[in-house]
C-alpha cells in the first residue's frame, strides 16, 4: 500500500472529526463525558501513526497503547451510557497487564505477529465487557443501533486477529514491514465500510440522550426530582386521550412551613421539602403522579382510583408524615401536611380545574386547624379523615 493511497487518510480525518465534534458538545455541557471524544482521538492517533510512521519499533509500543487506551475510553463512555457497572479496578488491572506483556512483545519477543494480536484481542475484551455490561440496559432504539455497531466493531476486530495470526501465512513479523502490509491495508478497508458506523451511532445516541435530559431537566423540580407543573400537565394529559383520565387528586401543603425557614433557615426548609417528595413517592401507588408546584405544595394525581381509596392514600400520606422523627432536620415537632381531595372525572380536559377545587378543599382543612384532610363536594369542602392530631 503506496503512502499516496488517499484511503490511509480517511479513518484519522473522519474520526478526528468526530472527536472535535463529541469535544466541543461536551464543553458546551450538551454531552455528559469527555471519553467518547478522547477515544475517537485517541483513534485518529493511531491511525495517523500507521499513515506517517516514526520508528518501527516505537510505533508498535506507541500504536498498542494508544488503542488500549481509546478502547478503555469506549469502555467508559458506554458504561456511563447505559448507567452500567463500570469495573474500573478490574479494567485499570488488565490494562496494566497489557502494557506488561506489550513491552514482552515488542522489545523482547520482537513480534509485530504477536503485538498485533495482543492489541487486538485485548481492545475487543474491553469493547465486549462494555457490551455485555450494556445490552441488559438497553431501551431505546438508537441504543440497539449502538450497540450493533459495537458488536460490529468487536466481531472485525477478533475476526482479523485470528485470521491473521493463525491463517495468514504470508503475514511479516517484521515491525518496518507493517505500514504495507496486507493487514494495515485490512484496517483501513473495515474500519471505512464497517467500522465507521459506530462512531456516528455513538454521536447520534448521544445527542438523544442530551435532548431527553434537556426535557426532562425541563420538567422536573431540581430540588425533589418530581415533577413541575409543565411535566404534570404533561403526564396527565399527553397519553393521546381527548381528556384525563378518572380518578381523584391531591393538593398537600406542609403546615407552618415558613416558621421552618424563619427559624432553622432555607437550607433546613429545602430538606424539609426533600423529605416530604421522598415520602410521597413512598407512600402512594407506582402509577401516581406527583409534582411539586412551588414553595411547599405536592399535587398528587390517583388515576383510576375512587375517592374512598383517594381518601385511604390521603390519609396514609397525613399520618406517616405526622408520625415521622424529625428531630435529625432539627425541628422539635413533627411535620404535618393539610390535603384537599376532588374527583376528576373521565375525560376533563383541564388538570388546572381539578387542581382548583381540591386546593378550595385544602384551605378548608388550613382553616380547620390544619394536619386534616378535606373533599371538595358540590355543597361545598368538607372534612374526610377520621382521625387528626
Amino acid at each position: 500500500m503506496g503512502e499516496s493511497s488517499v484511503i490511509v487518510y480517511v479513518p484519522p480525518v473522519l474520526f478526528g472529526l468526530v472527536a472535535a465534534t463529541f469535544l466541543v458538545l461536551w464543553r458546551q455541557k450538551i454531552v455528559t463525558n469527555w471519553q467518547w471524544g478522547a477515544g475517537f482521538g485517541q483513534t485518529a492517533l493511531g491511525f495517523s501513526l500507521s499513515t506517517f510512521p516514526i520508528e518501527p519499533t516505537f510505533d508498535a509500543f506507541a500504536s498498542g497503547m494508544i488503542f488500549i487506551s481509546a478502547a478503555y475510553c469506549y469502555s467508559s463512555a458506554v458504561f456511563e451510557h447505559f448507567e452500567a457497572r463500570s469495573f474500573d479496578r478490574e479494567r485499570r488491572w488488565f490494562v496494566g497487564l497489557y502494557t506488561l506483556v506489550l513491552i514482552y512483545c515488542v522489545f523482547i519477543l520482537d513480534s509485530l505477529r504477536y503485538q498485533l494480536f495482543l492489541t487486538d484481542m485485548a481492545f475487543s475484551c474491553l469493547i465486549g465487557l462494555a457490551l455485555a455490561m450494556a445490552i441488559p440496559k438497553v431501551q431505546r432504539g438508537v441504543d440497539r443501533i449502538l450497540l450493533a455497531s459495537i458488536s460490529l466493531v468487536v466481531f472485525d476486530t477478533v475476526a482479523r486477529a485470528l485470521y491473521f495470526f493463525f491463517f495468514y501465512g504470508d503475514a511479516s513479523d517484521d515491525f518496518g514491514d507493517f505500514v504495507d502490509s496486507a493487514y494495515n491495508l485490512a484496517v483501513h478497508v473495515t474500519t471505512i465500510t464497517i467500522c465507521m458506523t459506530f462512531p456516528f451511532s455513538a454521536l447520534v445516541a448521544s445527542g438523544v440522550s442530551a435532548m431527553e435530559r434537556h426535557k426532562q431537566a425541563a420538567e422536573r423540580d431540581p430540588l425533589t426530582g418530581l415533577l413541575n407543573r409543565r411535566g404534570f400537565e404533561a403526564a396527565v394529559t399527553g397519553s393521546g386521550r381527548p381528556g384525563m383520565a378518572g380518578g381523584a387528586m391531591l393538593v398537600c401543603d406542609i403546615d407552618h412551613f415558613k416558621t421552618i425557614n424563619d427559624t432553622l433557615g432555607h437550607a433546613a426548609g429545602d430538606a424539609v421539602i426533600a423529605a416530604v417528595g421522598d415520602l410521597l413517592r413512598q407512600v402512594t401507588e407506582s402509577d401516581a403522579v406527583i409534582a411539586r408546584f412551588g414553595g411547599e405544595e405536592f399535587v398528587v394525581f390517583l388515576q383510576g382510583r375512587s375517592a374512598q381509596r383517594a381518601l385511604t392514600t390521603a390519609e396514609r400520606i397525613r399520618r406517616t408524615l405526622s408520625e415521622k422523627d424529625w428531630q435529625h432536620f432539627g425541628l422539635a415537632r413533627p411535620v404535618t401536611v393539610s390535603i384537599g381531595l376532588d374527583r376528576v372525572t373521565p375525560g376533563e380536559s383541564d388538570p388546572y380545574a381539578a387542581i382548583a377545587r381540591a386546593d378550595r378543599a385544602l384551605y378548608a382543612a388550613k382553616a380547620a386547624g390544619r394536619n386534616r384532610i378535606f373533599q371538595a363536594t358540590t355543597d361545598g369542602p368538607v372534612q374526610a379523615d377520621t382521625v387528626c392530631a
